[in-house]
């Protein structure tokens, strides 16, 4: 990692590598296409769309990125088709996605350097808790917060699918306990999780129910991810946000700086398009 906060494209660079790093290693098995690009596999969560897609450093142009996704997933029980590209793509290359029915999402990846002064006391309400306990608060904000229209099986998985985090990362998670109840209950209202490795921290997952907003648990959520994220010796504090939504700009007020662009690609399948798509993946294959 550089030591120099004025060098912006080294810093994003740095970061997209960071990414990378860390969501290859949360993955069952790896394929490598080229030196910029990966298959991830994850069949136990086969419902967790960033562990099982296509993943580049690179911008390798469209008709490449359908054909690696179709040869990673097209042969298996996968109802979707997913890239995450850790770069910038071209107009072409999101054009000729859009045209092959991919939903294109823009995300930016931000960063904020760490100093000694953001190790404060961990605020009194936050209690740090382990999976066991954090898993039905998690399933509930997939289907009041995050994803309302998931099924019960999908929710299941976008939970369970949490133990891969730990295999690339040291991985925490810390709730605020509603105060309107018995104080060590595990009734949350807040959360927040971090992923550390090496000089870099990520924070993610950070939300409030919506019936517990505006009394600052935001803020607590941040100053204890930052704080820990510096106590365990990270220089940086991480995050995704996608471009257009208000989180990009209520982090940016909290000292996040954007780095670079990112983009998210996802197709979901309906049953003839499934079957469409195996029947051709499986003749390519001799051919992810």
């Amino acid at each position: 990692m550089s030591d120099d906060p004025k060098a912006p494209v080294q810093l994003s660079e740095e970061v997209h590598d960071w990414y990378a790093q860390i969501t290859r290693g949360r993955a069952t098995t790896l394929v490598e296409f080229d030196s910029h690009s990966w298959g991830l596999l994850t069949p136990e969560w086969p419902r967790s769309h960033a562990n099982n897609g296509v993943l580049v450093r690179r911008d390798p142009g469209a008709d490449q990125l359908i054909e690696w996704t179709e040869q990673l997933l097209g042969s298996r029980d996968f109802n979707h088709r997913y890239v995450m590209a850790m770069c910038e793509l071209s107009a072409a290359t999101v054009d000729g996605l859009t045209q092959a029915g991919y939903t294109m999402e823009p995300e930016l990846q931000m960063v904020r350097p760490l100093t000694d002064a953001d190790v404060l006391p961990v605020s009194p309400l936050v209690a740090i808790v382990d999976e066991d306990t954090m898993s039905p608060f998690n399933a509930r904000l997939w289907r009041e917060e995050w994803l309302p229209t998931a099924d019960d099986e999908t929710v299941r998985q976008l939970v369970g699918r949490r133990e891969t985090y730990s295999r690339s990362t040291q991985f925490i998670s810390f709730a605020i306990r509603n105060p309107d109840v018995a104080a060590h209950s595990n009734e949350f209202v807040a959360c927040c999780d971090i992923a550390i490795k090496d000089w870099a921290t990520e924070l993610d997952g950070v939300t409030t129910l919506a019936d517990h907003r505006k009394r600052g648990y935001g803020e607590i959520l941040i100053e204890t991810a930052l704080s820990l994220a510096r106590s365990a010796g990270s220089d940086y504090a991480v995050l995704t946000a996608l471009a257009d939504d208000w989180p990009r700009r209520w982090y940016a007020r909290r000292g996040f700086l954007e780095t670079g662009p990112a983009w998210v690609a996802t197709k979901i399948l309906q049953d003839d398009d499934a079957a469409s798509s195996s029947s051709t993946a499986s003749t390519n294959r001799s051919a992810k």
